[in-house]
């Protein structure tokens, strides 16, 4: 039995490695806006780095939320990352299948996301660095004064 290397999330297509790579920039932009919101928390609203350790991106975000610290720009991100929540968690918890990667979720059983072709993963890379890139802007809001005056004080 022959299958077509139709995708190049399918090992055998001639583009796979590159799809490989644009699955690494996902994996890393995921983790980036992970550190953002962990800076975020710990620079602007005070909480110690011990506190954060365990927390996956969603918990971040949920304390950013109930307690936003007060600089410019802050609800944008927490926009652009609840966005961004959403396409990590698509990503990072796919399954692999004979194409690439698909996602299902149990509470919603006609909910489904591939990441077969290059264009998938590039698209959901994009959003966590928007985001990220966002996160970046206001953890460096007023200069990085803020960021100078954290790491004086540690």
């Amino acid at each position: 039995m022959s299958i077509d290397a139709e995708y190049p999330g399918y090992p055998r297509h001639p583009e796979h490695t590159d799809w490989l790579l644009e699955l690494g920039r996902a994996t890393y932009a995921a983790a980036g806006l992970s550190g953002i919101a962990f800076d975020l928390l710990r620079v602007h609203s005070g909480f110690e780095s011990e506190d954060l350790y365990k927390d996956p991106l969603g918990r971040l975000l949920e304390k950013l939320r109930r307690t936003p610290p007060a600089v410019g720009g802050i609800e944008d991100f927490i926009a652009l990352a609840e966005d961004a929540l959403v396409v990590r968690n698509d990503v990072l918890h796919a399954l692999p299948v004979l194409h690439g990667l698909r996602r299902r979720r149990s509470d919603d059983l006609g909910y489904v996301r591939n990441y077969y072709d290059l264009a998938s993963l590039r698209e959901a890379t994009q959003v966590m660095q928007n985001a990220r890139r966002k996160g970046n802007e206001v953890l460096y809001a007023g200069g990085g004064e803020a960021v100078r005056r954290w790491v004086e004080s540690g």
